[in-house]
């Protein structure tokens, strides 16, 4: 079963609906904080692939606003698409842990990830649908990450 991804437009388009604004960003990070969704050889890993795309994008901060809810919503988008959705109690709790390095993206990615409502298949998902559900979701918790850039 091949994955689906994320492009760098889909992004981009997170983070304007986050900031409410373009925000300025340095494209060569942007790409590869966008492409570590993607795993070497097959590419089939989803977990691994997830905690390396959210930690990696923590890590690039390609965006001159909104990085944090960016990762966040572009690792949960790129989750859901592929059939699976996070579970946590307090998702910024969760998400500065592991920016921190006080949990472990992979494992706290595999005892957070449940099976999501509809079956996952290998037609294309509407990921502009699905992330907009994300930020209506998150709407509260993602208010409180990076609060002097939004």
């Amino acid at each position: 079963m091949a994955l689906h991804y994320l492009t760098v437009q889909d992004v981009l388009w997170i983070n304007f609906r986050l900031t409410k604004k373009v925000q300025p960003f340095r494209y060569a990070d942007l790409e590869e904080a966008t492409y570590y969704q993607y795993g070497y050889g097959e590419s089939l890993s989803l977990f691994p692939q997830a905690a390396r795309f959210l930690t990696g994008f923590l890590k690039k901060r390609p965006l001159a606003a909104g990085n944090e809810g960016t990762a966040l919503i572009a690792c949960l988008g790129f989750l859901k698409i592929n059939g699976f959705d996070l579970d946590v109690p307090n998702v910024t709790e969760w998400l500065r842990s592991i920016e921190s390095g006080g949990a472990e993206a992979l494992a706290s990615i595999e005892n957070s990830a449940t099976a999501a409502q509809h079956e996952h298949h290998d037609l294309v998902p509407n990921v502009r649908a699905t992330l907009d559900d994300l930020l209506k979701d998150f709407e509260g918790p993602l208010q409180t990450l990076e609060p002097a850039s939004l």
